[in-house]
């Protein structure tokens, strides 16, 4: 399967309509950007790490300076 139809087939997905010259112009940049991902899911030691930060309603700060 051909980057282009990778694309367009995700843009459907999303439920999107774009044109077939916007489609080659996503297209063109989408191996470089697929293999970015990959390498972030390669790294074993961050298989189970939570790579987002959380906003904590209860959290409070507390002084561990003082």
């Amino acid at each position: 399967m051909t980057a282009n139809e990778i694309v367009g087939q995700l843009l459907t997905a999303a439920g999107l309509t774009v044109p077939e010259d916007e489609i080659a112009l996503i297209a063109a940049g989408y191996d470089l950007q697929r293999a970015g991902v990959d390498a972030l899911y390669a790294v074993p030691e961050a298989r189970y790490v939570d790579p987002a930060l959380r906003f904590r309603a209860d959290a409070r700060i507390v002084d561990w300076a003082g």
